[in-house]
């Protein structure tokens, strides 16, 4: 199953999310190949969104495609902002929802079951739940051995998100669960070697990079089912460059003292997709603090990756030209507005995209 972490676009003075454009993100990736849109997901700037903008967004996708087709993010926070989100979400049809390990706090991996997990799928029965191991972004780690307890202890909880970038966890989770529990490799990256791997056999992917190019995922996804391990290889190899852009590491100028420095800027998910989406035309460029900018370098390697994988991979782009009505030459040009970030609730000058959508 390939299920998209859909971005989150805002409007023209970056206040709030914009509906119209999002609706066309969501048809747009179901259309495309994706079984599920996930809302409010780390692609989706779901940390930064109030409670209101997180259900509207949520409305908008139901909406769209009924709640079968859609997963939300529960997010961090107090157990019983986590469970309301799960109710509300429940109270739309939307029954596959991620819960990430607890953020921050360092938890122990016995910790993050008994006292995280636990309680929301107790307080959740009806809720598909799929277990999220980032720690990369969190700080700490639900261990396969934890995880295999969970699920032999609530049913409810159905899959795994494996971003931890470890093939041999992967196949640890597979070992301790077998096939009865979803495995979901989260590092686009990885995707088709655990798709082919005959020890992990991973059932799908929740996927940043598909916000470009679903098509391209749903039939690399499709490949790793039929065994087609040539394929799959083709496919991985025309995606890599793309899947890069999950982090852009670039040297910016910085002048301190009088000094002009050149100092090396990480930036990641999603603000270097979100750019790259920004460059095609088919968002505004805005990101909410303390997201984002990326400086003119790290534009410049965004640009350049596309630039490459348009004039070799023609074809992984077809679906954005035809249906969206982009124009890849906009990314090719340095012609592109600097990703701006806003406050939310704050209004920012309004800066004109190169292209908007029709």
């Amino acid at each position: 199953m390939l299920v998209t972490a859909v971005v989150t676009p805002f409007d023209r003075d970056g206040t709030r999310p914009c509906s119209e454009t999002f609706e066309r993100l969501v048809r747009f990736q179901l259309s495309n190949g994706a079984d599920r849109v996930l809302v409010a997901g780390t692609t989706g700037e779901g940390a930064l969104l109030d409670e209101h903008e997180r259900q509207r967004l949520l409305e908008i996708a139901v909406g769209v495609s009924g709640p079968e087709r859609v997963m939300v993010a529960l997010g961090a926070g107090r157990l019983d902002q986590v469970v309301e989100r799960g109710l509300r979400a429940l109270g739309l049809g939307v029954r596959d929802q991620l819960l990430a390990d607890c953020p921050y706090v360092g938890a122990s991996s016995a910790g993050l079951r008994e006292g995280w997990y636990a309680p929301v799928a107790e307080a959740l029965p009806d809720v598909r739940l799929v277990a999220y191991a980032v720690p990369s972004r969190t700080g700490c780690e639900l261990l396969p051995d934890d995880l295999a307890r969970l699920v032999e202890d609530h049913p409810s909880v159905v899959g795994v998100k494996d971003a931890t970038g470890r093939r041999a966890r992967m196949l640890r989770v597979r070992e301790l669960c077998g096939d009865a529990l979803q495995l979901y490799c989260g590092e686009d990256h990885l995707l088709g070697q655990v798709l082919v791997d005959p020890m992990i056999r991973a059932d799908g992917a929740i996927s940043f990079c598909a916000n470009l190019v679903p098509r391209a995922f749903a039939e690399l996804l499709a490949a790793g089912r039929a065994g087609d391990a040539a394929r799959v290889r083709e496919l991985s190899e025309a995606l890599a460059p793309l899947t890069a852009l999950v982090s852009i590491t670039a040297e910016e100028t910085l002048v301190a003292r009088g000094v002009e420095r050149r100092v090396p800027q990480r930036v990641r998910n999603p603000v270097p997709i979100k750019t790259a989406l920004a460059m095609l035309g088919a968002v505004e460029p805005t990101c909410r603090r303390p997201l984002g900018p990326l400086g003119p370098a790290g534009r410049a390697q965004v640009r350049g990756i596309l630039r490459e994988s348009a004039r070799i991979h023609p074809s992984l782009w077809r679906p954005l030209v035809e249906e969206l009505g982009l124009d890849l030459a906009l990314a090719g040009a340095d012609t592109h507005t600097p990703t701006r970030t806003v406050m939310p609730g704050r209004s920012t000058e309004r800066r004109p995209l190169t292209r908007t959508l029709p």
